[in-house]
């Protein structure tokens, strides 16, 4: 590089940027860097990070390393605030509640993709989930990775999301085929009731046999990509996904990083199967993890930026 061009670089200002560029920049900070850090650079930065359309995509996955004393439920509904309706898009790891679904339910009406992994606070129940979806019409992809809704939550996401295009409905990896148990289609047959419009679908460790994979395919025609890592119940899925699916993820196919009963004994995996989705992220078993009690916040509480990293 000639020294003009050396000495350009070290006297560029960034602060001259137009500010879409570095809106663009800024996005691809996290969620807690924008709000801890980014937006304490200067004024401008600031305004650029108090801008609604920052936050019309909220991603708070893998954020595992973070230290204790960050609030990430208080967080989350702080950055929903700043979308000011604009929410299309939010992925959440480990912490979600029905509390945060309901404030995204009433502060925006166009959200179009939710993901949530491992948020146990949304288990065993299904009244909750029922009531939010309903709110949430214009949804095209869902993921539900390790949350364990009721069948019944299943049925009315897909009679009250039609345009559901993409959903992830994935449980825990055994690996091993329970011979005391002959599997079960109604997670199946309720997509296939409720869900023709279906582009993609990934059920990892579902219990679905041969004729629940019959009635998906027979119901959603426009099915493009399908991943059935260990559906350990399906026998013929070569033969009956052949020149249906594009994209086809076979039951035996590899699933590193995802998590699993080890204790448990393993199918043996092929390597020509490979993955077709994106990696999950891994989850320690052995990690505990507890959050404060959140009381549901009004539009008054006065949330600062700095009441992120509340001690736990």
């Amino acid at each position: 590089m000639s020294s003009t061009a050396t000495a350009t670089a070290e006297n560029r200002n960034w602060l001259d940027l137009p500010d879409e560029v570095t809106a663009k920049i800024l996005m691809k900070l996290s969620v807690v860097e924008i709000i801890d850090r980014a937006q304490k650079v200067c004024v401008s930065w600031r305004r650029i990070c108090k801008d609604p359309s920052m936050w019309r995509h909220i991603d708070m996955s893998n954020l595992d390393d973070l230290d204790a004393n960050y609030n990430l439920k208080k967080l989350c509904f702080h950055v929903i605030d700043r979308c000011q309706g604009n929410l299309i898009d939010i992925s959440i790891d480990y912490f979600a509640s029905y509390d945060i679904l309901r404030y995204i339910a009433e502060r925006t009406t166009g959200l179009k993709r939710l993901r949530l992994y491992a948020c146990t606070d949304l288990s065993g129940s299904h009244e909750g989930m029922i009531e939010v979806v309903l709110k949430f019409p214009l949804l095209e992809e869902l993921e539900a990775t390790l949350c364990y809704f009721s069948v019944e939550a299943l049925k009315v996401i897909g009679k009250s999301c039609p345009l559901l295009r993409c959903l992830k409905w994935n449980k825990v990896v055994r690996r091993v085929c329970r011979f005391d148990y002959s599997g079960c289609n109604e997670e199946a047959l309720t997509i296939a009731e409720t869900m023709p419009g279906l582009r993609h679908l990934q059920l990892v460790g579902n219990d679905m046999t041969d004729d629940g994979l019959q009635a998906i395919l027979k119901a959603c025609p426009h099915l493009e990509s399908l991943d059935l890592r260990d559906c350990v119940h399906l026998t013929n899925v070569k033969k009956m996904c052949a020149d249906k699916i594009n994209s086809l993820t076979l039951p035996h196919a590899h699933t590193d990083g995802y998590p699993s009963y080890p204790t448990y004994p393993v199918y043996p995996v092929f390597d020509e199967y490979t993955c077709e989705f994106s990696d999950f992220e891994s989850l320690d078993e052995d990690d505990d993890v507890e959050y404060d009690d959140y009381d549901y916040p009004g539009d008054d509480d006065g949330l600062s930026d700095d009441d992120i990293y509340d001690v736990l």
